[in-house]
């Protein structure tokens, strides 16, 4: 090839690689982009011509060493830089950089090949979370047995209680009922804290729901009366916007009723993190095309667009240390699926955040990896 076809064959290369290629002057300033380049990037090289390189990346510091380095050495040097994408989405690149120069040899700029190994990272972290996952599974077992020993305790003493309660003499009756109440409440949390050990260990391990007809009106009832306290504390309004009578599915009840207690703690945490005095939870309810959709509805501070394809990975929690794990959403989903249901949301940041439960009337159970 001569001199001649020199430039064509250059387009060529800019205009097919599936790289990002651009070229920099020696202020570091763009000069060309291929169009891999524009498309990853969103931003046309015409437009974007005259930007500092480093401007281009989610990293400017990072890029601009590599550039410096490259220049001082005269020899192409090789790193890891996030660039910002389209619509602000960082897109992990390769990047290998060489120096330009001119007829003197002197530094004219550089030439930058970056691969787009965006993939790739997510793969490497996703192989983190799955190392992450199996160590829960080891450690589920024992941390089950340790918490269901003191359950078990706790469990008996309570129905010891009930029945000193039921034959004492000397109560009021008044006092009496309020004693039981008491005792009933201490074993329906009981009941609760080992169903959500079950599903620790469910989401570790492949477990198969037991399905029976059950009341969905009934169980968001039940677990309303769990957070009941919760609410009044928080002056937070619950408004419960239910279909007419009874609204039954075959599912499996405490799995369901680990959903719905997720989901309204979410609501209250979204409402007490947005600082106002007064807090909205709406539960909804509606049937259609057998499947009953469950709407749990809140005030809070709503979910920014960037976090939202987020909030179902695993560990991913926007609560500050000690108070999430980021395992509610996940358990959440993985468990619908397991019921042959789903889960899907919609929130406006400053709004507030919608999240539809729907679950097959008939009941769907399946096994799942």
């Amino acid at each position: 090839m001569d001199l001649e076809q020199a430039p064509g064959y250059l387009r060529c290369i800019l205009k097919n690689s599936g790289d990002l290629i651009f070229a920099a002057d020696a202020d570091g300033r763009l000069v060309s982009l291929s169009a891999a380049g524009e498309k990853l990037l969103g931003r046309t090289g015409n437009a974007a011509a005259g930007t500092p390189v480093k401007d281009l990346s989610d990293d400017p510091a990072a890029l601009e060493g590599l550039i410096e380095a490259c220049m001082e050495q005269g020899r192409a040097v090789h790193g890891e830089v996030a660039f910002r994408g389209r619509d602000g989405v960082p897109v992990h690149c390769d990047v290998a950089l060489d120096r330009l120069e001119d007829a003197e040899g002197r530094p004219a700029g550089v030439v930058g090949v970056c691969r787009d190994i965006t993939s790739w990272k997510k793969l490497q972290e996703d192989l983190i979370l799955v190392d992450r996952l199996a160590e829960i599974g080891r450690i589920a077992s024992g941390v089950a047995h340790e918490i269901n020993n003191p359950l078990a305790v706790i469990s008996e003493i309570s129905g010891w209680v009930g029945v000193v309660v039921s034959d004492a003499g000397g109560l009021s009756e008044e006092d009496r009922e309020e004693l039981e109440t008491a005792v009933r409440r201490i074993g329906e949390q009981t009941d609760r804290c080992k169903a959500i050990t079950r599903q620790v260990l469910g989401f570790a391990r492949d477990t198969r729901p037991s399905t029976a007809t059950l009341d969905i009106h009934q169980l968001l009832s039940q677990t309303i009366e769990f957070l009941k306290p919760e609410l009044k504390v928080k002056n937070i309004r619950l408004v419960q916007r239910f279909v007419e009578g009874a609204l039954e599915v075959r599912s499996d009840a405490k799995m369901l009723e680990q959903v719905f207690v997720n989901l309204l703690s979410n609501a209250l945490h979204a409402i007490k993190e947005k600082g106002e005095s007064k807090g909205r939870i709406e539960l909804k309810t509606v049937k259609r095309e057998g499947m009953v959709e469950v709407s749990v509805s809140d005030s809070g501070t709503g979910i920014p667009k960037q976090e939202r394809e987020k909030i179902f990975g695993l560990f991913y929690t926007t609560k500050p240390p000690g108070k999430g794990t980021g395992l509610g959403l996940p358990i959440c989903r993985n468990i619908l699926k397991k019921l042959g249901g789903d889960i899907s949301f919609e929130s406006e940041p400053g709004v507030g955040t919608t999240f539809t439960v729907r679950v097959p009337v008939t009941g769907n159970p399946t096994a799942i990896s």
